[in-house]
């Protein structure tokens, strides 16, 4: 099934050049594909790039911290931005 957001977002063919930079660096290497998080916060691109610099510090660079820290990390990252997972 296709992901059809209901709010607008821009598309992966934006003109906005900040969106550009933003999808070639937030798109998953092994998929291609764009989290929706990325997408849904698109409108805001500079927001958008601080939220996905804020998850690959978490998820990635976040050696010290242990998986409990980082279970916290991603609740609290997930409240922040209004997710119901």
């Amino acid at each position: 099934m296709t992901w059809r957001p209901w709010i607008r977002i821009e598309p992966e063919d934006s003109s906005n050049e900040k969106v550009q930079i933003l999808y070639k660096k937030a798109r998953k290497p092994l998929t291609g594909k764009l989290s929706d998080l990325t997408q849904l916060t698109s409108l805001s691109p500079d927001m958008s790039d601080h939220l996905h610099s804020l998850g690959v510090a978490v998820y990635r660079d976040a050696g010290n911290l242990s998986l409990r820290e980082k279970g916290v990390a991603a609740l609290v990252t997930s409240a922040l931005v209004g997710c119901v997972h």
